[in-house]
């Protein structure tokens, strides 16, 4: 007999329309150090001559970096095109193992499990390898 899935299951802990929320900030809005970093870099650097805030000497500085002739100028250099362009997209292929494995007879299986590998032509054709 099949089961037919109930609707009724986990109605008494849904969110009820007009009742206070149990959580009423919701998610934070932002985490402490992100927080932190962003009250810091509004600042205005008191030492700094022209009067620049912390983000701006940073900035300044990291276009500098990627205009020198240092060691840090590709790095400092894909930072600014991350920040203004945004990170570039990255493929990830991903093999369908189960596909390969499906394709295998019983024999190639066994074999497998026995020596850590896929049985060679030759061995595949061999008398005894037909178990």
């Amino acid at each position: 007999m099949a089961k037919h899935f109930d609707p009724s299951i986990g109605q008494a802990t849904q969110f009820k329309k007009g009742l206070p929320s149990a959580n009423p900030g919701g998610r934070p809005k932002s985490r402490l150090i992100s927080e932190a970093l962003r009250v810091k870099l509004a600042e205005v650097k008191l030492d700094d001559p022209q009067g620049r805030t912390y983000a701006e000497v940073v900035a300044a500085s990291l276009v500098e970096t990627a205009c020198s002739r240092g060691h840090s100028i590709v790095a400092a250099a894909n930072e600014i095109i991350d920040r203004l362009e945004g990170r570039a997209r990255q493929q990830i292929e991903v093999a369908d193992v189960t596909k390969e494995l499906r394709e295998r007879s019983d024999a190639d299986l066994m074999f497998y499990m026995e020596h850590h590998r896929w049985p060679e032509e030759e061995e595949a054709d061999a008398p005894a390898y037909k178990v």
